[in-house]
């Protein structure tokens, strides 16, 4: 839930446009190199917020360093096969940083962010998930 109230903060505060908007209004932007495709749309419907940092990202990489933290370790094995959009096709995974890369990287593929909302949301994310862990998530202990 931080990342997700840590990421919002930051979009809002931002307020940056989408690539949908941005390739859609390229001959609008004040930038003579910069060609509009009014056709270019998003694999799947873009979100109504704000571009910037990623969410996704944030969240991924905020799991990915908790894991790290609690198995003292960022070595996992995870094979994973798609039951949806992408059916059958298998992914292996060797580290949580691989999972919360390519949890980020998607976005970038599917057309709602530029790669620099995914490497900010990436770096804060992280940072975000060693702070909880270190802060929040400790072993409680009973006071006697």
């Amino acid at each position: 839930m931080d990342a997700y109230i840590a990421s919002f903060d930051g979009k809002y505060y931002f307020n940056l446009w989408r690539p949908i908007t941005a390739i859609r209004e390229g001959d609008q932007d004040g930038v003579d190199a910069t060609i509009g495709d009014v056709t270019w749309t998003s694999v799947f419907d873009t979100p109504p917020t704000p571009e910037f940092p990623s969410t996704h990202a944030y969240n991924g990489a905020a799991a990915a360093a908790i894991f790290k933290s609690f198995f003292h370790s960022d070595q996992v094995k995870l094979d994973l096969v798609s039951p949806y959009y992408a059916a059958g096709v298998e992914r292996h995974f060797s580290s949580f940083s691989q999972i919360a890369y390519e949890n980020a990287v998607s976005r970038i593929y599917i057309g709602y962010h530029f790669r620099y909302a995914v490497e900010v949301g990436l770096r804060q994310g992280t940072e975000l998930g060693y702070y909880v862990y270190e802060n929040n998530l400790r072993e409680l202990k009973k006071v006697l």
